[in-house]
């Protein structure tokens, strides 16, 4: 096909950095059901309670009786999430019944001391990075087109793919081992 041609469609794989603008820029409430939904497509039941007055519990995901809490933060560049976070959310466990994990999932980063505080506090965290490394190694891209229409799921290149597919102990593989 030539690129003269009216019918011919051009696929284009946004960049790390475009998908993470785009998450940045997401309404807070938008992305805790976009997190539902990566934890979905994990395989979870998930239910979103993130409103006023939620207790800082965004997302409550149930995988038989393993149950996970989750909280979304939503932060534009340049922001961390710090240690008296992780913290606060470390006591979400202790509002609800049968919480097997906490996380913390962030489209920002977490400070060395939050990350130093999280396997103390068995909370796991999940920054920017991580979290586009779980969807790229899932191949969830059908997740960012549910919540962005200007990105559209086209074919994988099956080069790409077979590349990936050799790739082990990714960041997924990390996860899956974290949420048992």
């Amino acid at each position: 096909m030539s690129n003269d041609d009216p019918d011919s469609v051009e696929y284009v794989t946004p960049s790390k950095d475009f998908l993470r603008r785009r998450l940045q820029q997401m309404d807070p409430y938008d992305f805790e059901e976009f997190v539902a939904d990566i934890w979905g497509h994990l395989g979870w039941n998930t239910r979103t309670v993130g409103k006023p007055g939620d207790r800082g519990i965004d997302v409550i995901a149930t995988d038989g009786d393993a149950k996970q809490l989750i909280q979304a933060k939503r932060y534009g560049p340049n922001t961390s999430v710090g240690s008296p976070e992780v913290q606060q959310y470390a006591s979400l466990r202790i509002q609800e019944d049968g919480v097997d994990r906490v996380t913390i999932v962030t489209t920002g980063e977490f400070t060395r001391q939050a990350e130093d505080l999280a396997p103390d506090l068995d909370v796991i965290l999940i920054d920017g990075e991580d979290l586009l490394g779980v969807l790229d190694e899932l191949e969830a891209y059908e997740v960012f087109a549910d919540h962005f229409e200007e990105i559209q799921v086209g074919a994988p290149d099956t080069a790409d793919a077979a590349a990936e597919e050799s790739d082990s102990g990714g960041v997924f593989d990390r996860l899956r081992s974290w949420l048992g």
